[in-house]
C-alpha cells in the first residue's frame, strides 16, 4: 500500500510523491535507500507549503540530503495540500499509489492506513490479467493529475523539469488502450468537486458508512447528506481519535443514523479514511487523502483542500463487505452503540502556524557553478528593481544582495553571484521594510552523468562500466569518465571504511557526507584528467580482483569476480584500441570533448596487462572457479554467464595478443603469455574448458566484439570527419591462443589420443571441435611464416611445441577432428 512496499523489486527511474506533512529524517532514513535500488536518481516530494514554512521556520530542513538526494517542493493551494499519491515512473513499467499515508515516520509505522498500489508494465506478459483495463484506467489518471500538479502548482523551476521527465517517461501509457467500461478509478479535485463526481458515476445510493479522523460541522454534514441522499447513515468511530460531534452528525443525518466502533486487530492508530456506499448496482468504497469534510469533499482545489482518492466498485449486494478483514488493512466494524459512549476527540484543526510571508519567492535556483561561486536565479515577482534584499537562510546566515534584473534576460527573475556554500541552502528574501518571503531551497538540478553514478553505485562498480569507456572514448561523452571516477572512489571509500571498521554500519559511517547513505549524487565541477579518471575505474576493479581473490570463495563471490575481471579486461582493450587508431588521426582531431590524452591511456593500459599477467590473475580466478563449483556444482552453472566467461578467458586475451599486432609492440612476452594462459586453463573446470573446445562459439563471439569495434570507429568517425578502420583483425589474436593452448596441450603425454575417441563428438559439438581445430592449425602456419614469432618455434624462449623425448605432434590430430568431422 504504501511507497516502500511499492517500490520492492520495482525497476523505475523517476518517482514524484505528495503529503501533508513531511519528515526529512524519516525519509531519508527509510526511502531513500529503496528508491535507490530501484533506480531513482532524484525523486520530488510535493508537500503543502504552510508544513513547509513550519519546518524551515524550526530548522528542520538543513539535512544536506534534500536537493542533494531529492527536491522537497512547497505546494501552496486555498486549503491545504493533502493528497497522499506515488508515482513510480519507468521507461518499461509505471507504478501509482494511492492511499491516506502521509510521508511521516508515525504515519508508517504505527497508523492503520488504506489504500493501493497499481502496477502496468509496458508489455504484456503472458498471464492475460497482467494489465487488467482498471489499473490501466487509473494509472493514466495518476499520470495526468502528477502533469497538471506541475503544470498549475509548482513553480520551482527543477522540481518541475523533473516531473516532466517522469511524465514523458510514460508516455508510452498513452499508446494502451484506455478501458471505456470501467467504474471507479482515480478521483481528485482540481476541477470539481469529489463527493459530487462520485455520486454521478454510482446513481442512487441506499446507505452510506463513513469513517476518518476529521468530520466537518453540521452545516458541512448536512451538505454532504444532501448530495447523497442515502436512506441510511451509519459512522465508524475510533476511540481517542474521531474528531466528531455526535449532535452536528445527528442533526444532519437524522435520528436514524447508527454509531459503531472501528476496531483494528493491532494496536495501531487508525488515520484511514472512507465512504461505503451501497446502492441496487452493489458496494463501493471511496478511500484514500479526504476526511469527511466540506474542503474535501465538497469543494474544489481553488477553494478548499487538494486531495486524491480511489474509488473501488462490485457488485457485492449481501454480507460484510470485503474491505473488512484484509491482511492489509484488519480492520472492522463492531456492535453498534451509543454515541455518548464513545471517546470522541476534541475537535480543534490542525495546528498550521499562519505564516507571516508577505512576498512570494516563487523559485530558487543554481543555474551555474563556477570555481567556488554559484550563479542563483531567484523569482519574486513583488520586488522591484533596486530594492535592497537580504537572502537569509533558516539557519540565521545571511548576505546582502543587488536585486536588479539584466535588461538582456529574457527569463523570469534576477540572476545573483553567491559562494557556493548557499546551493541547497533554504532560503528566503527579506526588504528593508521587513516584509520577507516564504522559505524555499536554492535547488540544483541533476546534473549529466548523475543517473550513471548512482547505478554504478547501485551495482557496486559492476553494471554499467563498459557503455562509459565505449561513450568516453568513441562517443565523445565528456561526462562518462568523470562518472567512472566519482563513483568508484566513492566505492573505495566505502570498502575501505568497511575494513577499518568492519562493525559499523556503512549508513552511520556516511552520515555526514550524506551522498553514499542516500544514493545520489550530482556530478561535481572539480574533475582530474579524462585518462586519470579511467585510470580511477581501473584501480576499483583491479582492487576489489584482489580482495575477492583473497577471500573464501563463494557463488556471490565468483560472479563479482568475473565481472571486476571482465571490466578490468574492457578498460584495457578498448583503451589499447583507442591509441591504436592515433595513426589515423591528424592534429586538430583531438582531444576533443573528452580532453583524452591517448598516449598516457596507452601506457596506463600497458603497465595493467602487465598487472593482469604479473599477479596472475587469469590462474587465481580459474582456481576460485574451480573451488566453488566443486562446492556448488548446479548453482554455479546456473548464475554464471556463458558469454561473460568466454569474453573473460577468451575474447580478451585474443585480443591482446591482436593489439600487439596492431602496435607492433609486444607489451608483454608472447611467449611467457601464451604459457601463463596454458597454466591458468589446462586443468580448469569444464564449464571454461569446454568453452575453448567450442571453436565455433568462440569464434562468433570475436566475430560479435568486431562488429560492435567498427559500428563504434564508424560513430567516432563521423565526430571527427574521418573514414576510421579497424587497423587490423581479429583473427590473428585468436589464431595465436588457441595454437599456444591447443598444441601445449595436446602434446603432452596424457592427451596422445584425447580425439580419437568417437563418443566425444557426442558429447561435443563436431562444428565446434573442427573449428577450434582449424583455428589452431592456421595459428601454427601463422607462427611458421612470421618471423617476429621465432620465438614461438625454437631459440632461448624454450618453444611452446618442443617436441621433447615420447612427446606427440598435435597436428595429426587436429586434422583427423576435421577429417572425421567432414565425414559425418
Amino acid at each position: 500500500m504504501n511507497l516502500i512496499d511499492a517500490l520492492g523489486g520495482a525497476d523505475v527511474e523517476y518517482a514524484v510523491c505528495t503529503t501533508f506533512p513531511f519528515e526529512p529524517l524519516f525519509f531519508g532514513n527509510y526511502a531513500i535507500d529503496p528508491l535507490q535500488d530501484a533506480g531513482v536518481v532524484t525523486p520530488v516530494v510535493l508537500m503543502d507549503g504552510q508544513k513547509y514554512e513550519q519546518l524551515a521556520r524550526r530548522n528542520q530542513l538543513s539535512s544536506r540530503a534534500i536537493g542533494n538526494h531529492y527536491y522537497l517542493e512547497p505546494i501552496s493551494v486555498s486549503g491545504t495540500f493533502h493528497p497522499k499519491v506515488n508515482f513510480l515512473a519507468g521507461e518499461e513499467a509505471c507504478h501509482v499509489g494511492v492511499s491516506s499515508a502521509n510521508l511521516t515516520l508515525g504515519e508508517y509505522s504505527t497508523a492503520a492506513q488504506l489504500g493501493r498500489t497499481i502496477t502496468v508494465s509496458k508489455e504484456l506478459d503472458d498471464d492475460e490479467d497482467s494489465r487488467p483495463p482498471e489499473a490501466i484506467h487509473v494509472t493514466k489518471d495518476v499520470r495526468r493529475f502528477i502533469q497538471h500538479l506541475a503544470a498549475d502548482h509548482v513553480s520551482g523551476h527543477d522540481v518541475r523539469t523533473q516531473i516532466d521527465r517522469a511524465v514523458n517517461t510514460t508516455e508510452w501509457l498513452e499508446d494502451l488502450d484506455r478501458p471505456t467500461e470501467v467504474s471507479g478509478g482515480f478521483f481528485h479535485n482540481l476541477e470539481e468537486p469529489i463527493l459530487q463526481q462520485v455520486i454521478d458515476e454510482l446513481g442512487d445510493i441506499t446507505t452510506a458508512v463513513f469513517f476518518a479522523p476529521f468530520f466537518g460541522s453540521e452545516k458541512t454534514l448536512s451538505n454532504i447528506e444532501t448530495i447523497i441522499e442515502a436512506n441510511q447513515y451509519e459512522l465508524l468511530v475510533s476511540d481517542g481519535n474521531t474528531h466528531l460531534s455526535p449532535s452536528d452528525a445527528v442533526a444532519a443525518f437524522g435520528e436514524s443514523v447508527t454509531f459503531r466502533p472501528l476496531e483494528h486487530d493491532t494496536s495501531r492508530w487508525i488515520h484511514a479514511k472512507g465512504l461505503l456506499l451501497e446502492g441496487p448496482w452493489g458496494r463501493a468504497t471511496l478511500y484514500g487523502s479526504p476526511n469527511i469534510t466540506g474542503r474535501a469533499l465538497l469543494d474544489t482545489a481553488s477553494s478548499g483542500n487538494l486531495e486524491a482518492a480511489l474509488l473501488s466498485v462490485t457488485n457485492e449486494t449481501h454480507g460484510e463487505s470485503s474491505l473488512w478483514h484484509q491482511s492489509s488493512f484488519p480492520a472492522h466494524p463492531g456492535q453498534q452503540r451509543n454515541p455518548d459512549s464513545f471517546d470522541f476527540a476534541e475537535y480543534t484543526p490542525a495546528s498550521r502556524e499562519n505564516s507571516t510571508a508577505t512576498l512570494t519567492l516563487h523559485d530558487a535556483r543554481v543555474e551555474r557553478f563556477e570555481s567556488e561561486m554559484i550563479t542563483a536565479r531567484f523569482v519574486a515577482p513583488e520586488i522591484d528593481d533596486g530594492d535592497a534584499v537580504i537572502l537569509e537562510s533558516d539557519g540565521g546566515e545571511t548576505l546582502q544582495i543587488n536585486w536588479q534584473r539584466d535588461s538582456d534576460d529574457e527569463q523570469e527573475g534576477v540572476t545573483i553571484s553567491l559562494p557556493e556554500t548557499w546551493a541547497q541552502s533554504i532560503v528566503r528574501l527579506r526588504l528593508s521594510d521587513e516584509r520577507h518571503s516564504n522559505f524555499r531551497q536554492i535547488t540544483t538540478e541533476p546534473t549529466e552523468g548523475t543517473r550513471e553514478v548512482t547505478e554504478l553505485l547501485r551495482s557496486d562498480g559492476r553494471a554499467g562500466i563498459q557503455s562509459l569507456v565505449d561513450e568516453a572514448l568513441f562517443f565523445d561523452v565528456g561526462v562518462a569518465t568523470a562518472a567512472i571516477s566519482q563513483a568508484t572512489s566513492k566505492l573505495t571509500e566505502r570498502y575501505q571504511q568497511r575494513q577499518d571498521n568492519p562493525d559499523a554500519p556503512i549508513a552511520d559511517q556516511d552520515a555526514e557526507e550524506g551522498s553514499w547513505a542516500t544514493g545520489g549524487t550530482r556530478i561535481t565541477t572539480k574533475r582530474r584528467k579524462p585518462h586519470l579518471e579511467l585510470k580511477d575505474g581501473m584501480d576499483y576493479a583491479q582492487k576489489r580482483i584482489e580482495t575477492l581473490l583473497e577471500e573464501p570463495p563463494t557463488v556471490r563471490s565468483v560472479e563479482e569476480l568475473l565481472d571486476h575481471f571482465d571490466n578490468l579486461w574492457y578498460y584495457v582493450i578498448k583503451g589499447l584500441i583507442r591509441s591504436a587508431l592515433s595513426p589515423q588521426l591528424q592534429a586538430g582531431d583531438e582531444p576533443y570533448e573528452t580532453e583524452l590524452n591517448v598516449e598516457r591511456l596507452h601506457s596506463i593500459c600497458v603497465n595493467r596487462i602487465q598487472t593482469i599477467i604479473a599477479s596472475q590473475f587469469l590462474v587465481r580466478s580459474r582456481i576460485r572457479l574451480n573451488q566453488i563449483r566443486r562446492i556448488e556444482p548446479d548453482t554455479t552453472a546456473d548464475v554464471l554467464d556463458r558469454d561473460q566467461l568466454t569474453g573473460v578467458f577468451a575474447v580478451h586475451p585474443a585480443t591482446l595478443l591482436s593489439l600487439m599486432e596492431w602496435h607492433d609492440d609486444a607489451f608483454v612476452e608472447r611467449f611467457g603469455f601464451l604459457r601463463h594462459y596454458h597454466e591458468a586453463l589446462t586443468v580448469a573446470d569444464p564449464l571454461i574448458g569446454e568453452l575453448l573446445i567450442n571453436g565455433e562459439h568462440i569464434s562468433r563471439r570475436m566475430s560479435e566484439f568486431e562488429r560492435t569495434l567498427e559500428d563504434q570507429l564508424s560513430a567516432f568517425g563521423d565526430r571527427v570527419d574521418r573514414d576510421l578502420s579497424l587497423p587490423g583483425d581479429l583473427d590473428t589474436g585468436l589464431e595465436l591462443l588457441f595454437y599456444g593452448f591447443w598444441y601445449r596441450e595436446l602434446s603432452q603425454q596424457r592427451d596422445t589420443d584425447l580425439f580419437d575417441n568417437p563418443a566425444i563428438f557426442e558429447h561435443y559439438n563436431p562444428a565446434g571441435l573442427a573449428e577450434m581445430a582449424r583455428i589452431a592449425l592456421r595459428g601454427k602456419q601463422r607462427v611458421e611464416d612470421r618471423r617476429e614469432y621465432e620465438g614461438l618455434r625454437k631459440g632461448t624462449f624454450d618453444p611452446i611445441v618442443r617436441l621433447m623425448e615420447g612427446a606427440n605432434d598435435p597436428t595429426p590430430q587436429l586434422e583427423s577432428i576435421i577429417s572425421y568431422t567432414d565425414s559425418i
